[in-house]
C-alpha cells in the first residue's frame, strides 16, 4: 500500500479517534477520569465523522476498516475499561479485573463481527462506541462499585448479543419520513 492511501480523509479522522483514545489512557491511568472522559468523547466525535467522510466520499477501504476497529477498541474498549477498573472496579481485585477485561474482549468480539453483518439497517450487538462512552462515564461519575460492576457486565454481554440495534442512518430515514408524513 502506496503512502498516499494510507493518508485519506476518513484515515485521517481514525488516526484523530486514536490519538485521542491513546491520550485518554495516559489521563485514565493518571487519576484523570474527567480529561480522560471528555477525550474519548472526542475519539467518538472522530469516530463518526470518519463514517461519514468514508460514505460521502466513497473513500472506503478495508484498510480504514480494520485500523477504525482498531482505533475503536483502543478509544472505546481499554480505555473506559481501565478507567472503571481505577475508579470503581479495583474494590472487586481479581474479579474486578476479569470484568474489564470481559469488557475490552467483548468489544473485541463485536468489532471482529461487525464486517461480517451485511444488515445496514441494524447492529447485531451493542456497537462498541456508545457502550465505551457509558462505562467511561461511570469512570467519571463513579457510582457504587456494584453497579458499576453489573453494568459493565451487561453492557459486554449486550455487545456480544444478537440484538438488533438500529443503526444512526436508519433512525434518521425514519425520523424524515416521519416528518413528511410517511408511515414507518
Amino acid at each position: 500500500m502506496n503512502d498516499r492511501r494510507l493518508l485519506t480523509l476518513p484515515n485521517l479522522a481514525t488516526f484523530g479517534n486514536l490519538a485521542a483514545g491513546f491520550s485518554a489512557l495516559v489521563f485514565a491511568a493518571q487519576g484523570d477520569f474527567s480529561r480522560a472522559a471528555i477525550l474519548v468523547g472526542v475519539a467518538a466525535v472522530f469516530d463518526l465523522l470518519d463514517g461519514i467522510i468514508a460514505r460521502q466520499a466513497d473513500a472506503g477501504s478495508e484498510f480504514g476498516a480494520n485500523l477504525d476497529s482498531l482505533a475503536d477498541l483502543v478509544s472505546f474498549g481499554v480505555v473506559p475499561a481501565l478507567a472503571l477498573f481505577l475508579s470503581s472496579l479495583s474494590e472487586f481485585g481479581s474479579f474486578g479485573v476479569a470484568a474489564a477485561a470481559l469488557f475490552v474482549v467483548s468489544g473485541a468480539v463485536r468489532l471482529a463481527r461487525f464486517p461480517l453483518v451485511k444488515d445496514h439497517r441494524v447492529f447485531v450487538g451493542l456497537p462498541i462506541p456508545p457502550a465505551g462512552l457509558v462505562v467511561v462515564c461511570l469512570a467519571l461519575f463513579g457510582p457504587p462499585p456494584a453497579v458499576a460492576l453489573a453494568t459493565v457486565l451487561a453492557l459486554g454481554l449486550l455487545m456480544v448479543s444478537v440484538f438488533p440495534f438500529p443503526t444512526l442512518r436508519s433512525f434518521l430515514d425514519r425520523r424524515g419520513e416521519d416528518r413528511e408524513g410517511r408511515p414507518e
